[in-house]
C-alpha cells in the first residue's frame, strides 16, 4: 500500500470557477493562453513521475525496514537504539525534515531558472542523477549511520525531481485538461508504488539476505533510469517561452516558505486538509512491514520456514490496494468535474480511511488487513484525483507555481517528519498497533471535515 494522496508531491491546477469570490486564489494560469497537451507528452509525464515514485516505493515497503532490522542486530549502533522500530523513525523523521525544507526550495529554484533546456527539466535531471547514485550507496550501506546519509541525499534528490515536475502541469496543460492528467498522474504513482514493491520483493526472494537488499535498489535505479529518460529528452520546455525574472537571491528565501493566509485562506484549509488525511495515511501505513510481522504474524524474511512472508504479505496488499486506487483515481475526478463538486469526495475519501484503520486496529488478521487495503484504496483513488483539483483551485499565483506546489506539498512532507515520532509513541508507549490505527481513524475524520472550511470550492 502507498502513502497518503498525492504521495510524492502531486499537485494540479484545474479551472477555477470562482477566483473572484472572498477566499479564492487567482488561477494560476489562464486556460486560453495554453495549448492541449499531446497524448505523448502525458505519456511521458506519468512514465516519468512512476520512475521517479518508484525509488521510494521499492527501498520504503520492503527493502527499508529488513534492512534497518539486520544493520541494528549485526553493526555498531553509533547513536543509534537496539530497536528496529525506532531507528526506523529516526531515519524516517530525518528523511522527513529535509524534504520539508527542500521541497519548495527546488520548486522556487526552478521558477527563476533560465536555461536552454528549460527552468524544469535542469534540475529534475540533476535530480535523478543524484537519485540513481544514492540509490545504490544506499543499497550497500554498511551501518546505520551510512544508511542514514545516503538515504538524506536520496529524499533531496527525489524532491528535487518531483518539485518542478509537478509545477510543469500548471505550466503547460490547460484547465480543461488537468483532471485528466492528474488522473494518470496519480495512476502512475500507484503503479509505482506496486513495481516498486514486486522489484524488491522478487530481490530478496532470489537474492539472500542483504544482497537481496542491495540487488532491490540497484533494480530501482535501473527502472527510475529508463523511466525518466524520454520525459527530459524531450524538447517540450526548451520550446516554450521563458519570461524575464529577476535572478533567485538570499533575501528570497524567507518568500520561499510563506503565503499570505488573509489574502488567500482558502490555501491555508486546503493545505490543513491535506496535511491531516496525508498523516492518518503515513501513520497507519509506516510500521506495515512490522505490522504484518509482529501483529499479524507473518514469517519474517530471514527465517526459513513454512507460512507467508511478510515481503509477500505487502506484495500482495500493495497489489489488492494498486487495483483499487486503478478503480477510482481517474473516474473520481472526472465525475467530480461533471457535477461541480470536491468536498463531498474528500469527505467521503477520509471516511473510507478511517474504516480501514479500524479494521486494522481491532482484527489484525491477514484477510481483514486484504480488505482493509481495499477500502484504503478505493479511498486513495478519490482522494488523489480530487483533491488535486480542489488544491489547485487556491494556488496563488501562476508565477510562483512551483513555490507555492511545493508549499502545499509540505502537507504532504510534514507528516512523514512526524507519522514516524507518532508512529514510535503509539506503539511503544500507548498500547501497540491498536492505538496507532485508532490515532490514525481519527486524523482522518478531522481531515474530512476540515475541508468544508474550504468557501470558494464547492
Amino acid at each position: 500500500m502507498s502513502e497518503g494522496a498525492c504521495g510524492g508531491n502531486r499537485c494540479h491546477d484545474v479551472r477555477n470557477p470562482m477566483a473572484n469570490t472572498p477566499g479564492a486564489a487567482v488561477n494560476a494560469s489562464p486556460p486560453n493562453e495554453q495549448s492541449r497537451a499531446s497524448a505523448s507528452w502525458i505519456f511521458k509525464l506519468s512514465l516519468a513521475y512512476f520512475g521517479v515514485n518508484i525509488t521510494w516505493a521499492g527501498p520504503g515497503q520492503v527493502l527499508m525496514a529488513p534492512q534497518i532490522q539486520w544493520l541494528t542486530e549485526n553493526t555498531p549502533l553509533a547513536f543509534f537504539t537496539k530497536s528496529t522500530e525506532v531507528n526506523l523513525s529516526i531515519i524516517g523523521t530525518s528523511a522527513g525534515i529535509l524534504a520539508l525544507i527542500s521541497t519548495p526550495l527546488w520548486g522556487a529554484l526552478s521558477d527563476r531558472t533560465r536555461s536552454r533546456w528549460g527552468k524544469r527539466t535542469p534540475w529534475m535531471a540533476l535530480g535523478m542523477a543524484i537519485l540513481v547514485v544514492t540509490l545504490v550507496i544506499t543499497g550497500f550501506a554498511w551501518s546505520l549511520p551510512a544508511l542514514m546519509v545516503a538515504w538524506l541525499a536520496n529524499q533531496a534528490a527525489i524532491n528535487a525531481v518531483i518539485s518542478p515536475m509537478s509545477a510543469s502541469i500548471p505550466d503547460q496543460v490547460p484547465s480543461e485538461q488537468r483532471g485528466l492528467v492528474s488522473g494518470w498522474y496519480g495512476f502512475a504513482y500507484t503503479l509505482a508504488v506496486v513495481v516498486g514493491t514486486a522489484l524488491g520483493t522478487a530481490a530478496t526472494a532470489i537474492w539472500p539476505s542483504t544482497t537481496g537488499i542491495a540487488m532491490g535498489y540497484i533494480l530501482v535505479a535501473i527502472a527510475c533510469l529508463i523511466s525518466m529518460l524520454p520525459f527530459l529528452l524531450d524538447r517540450w520546455e526548451r520550446d516554450a517561452p521563458q519570461p524575464d525574472r529577476e535572478p533567485f537571491a538570499v533575501r528570497d528565501i524567507v518568500s520561499i516558505y510563506w503565503v499570505d493566509l488573509k489574502k488567500n485562506p482558502d490555501f491555508g484549509w486546503a493545505w490543513l486538509t491535506r496535511f491531516t488525511v496525508t498523516l492518518s495515511s503515513a501513520i497507519a501505513l509506516f510500521y506495515l512491514y512490522l505490522f504484518l510481522q509482529n501483529a499479524v504474524g507473518l514469517r519474517r524474511d530471514d527465517v526459513a520456514g513454512d507460512g507467508l512472508r511478510v515481503s509477500d504479505g505487502v506484495l500482495i496488499l500493495t497489489g489488492v490496494y494498486a487495483l483499487s486506487v486503478f478503480l477510482t483515481v481517474v473516474t473520481a475526478g472526472s465525475w467530480s468535474d461533471k457535477i461541480g463538486r470536491r468536498r463531498i469526495f474528500v469527505l467521503g475519501s477520509a471516511m473510507l480511511y478511517v474504516v480501514a484503520s479500524l479494521m486494522m486496529a481491532f482484527a489484525p488478521t491477514f484477510s481483514v488487513v486484504v480488505v482493509a487495503a481495499v477500502v484504503l484504496g478505493l479511498g486513495t483513488g478519490i482522494f488523489t484525483s480530487v483533491d488535486f483539483a480542489l488544491v489547485s483551485e487556491v494556488l496563488p499565483s501562476a508565477e510562483d507555481n512551483g513555490k507555492d506546489i511545493g508549499i502545499i506539498n509540505l502537507a504532504i512532507g510534514l507528516p512523514n517528519v512526524l507519522a514516524p515520532v507518532i508512529a514510535a509513541y503509539a506503539v511503544t508507549q500507548l498500547g501497540g498497533y491498536t492505538s496507532l490505527y485508532l490515532v490514525s481513524a481519527v486524523l482522518a475524520a478531522v481531515g474530512g471535515v476540515l475541508v468544508y472550511r474550504v468557501r470558494s470550492v464547492p
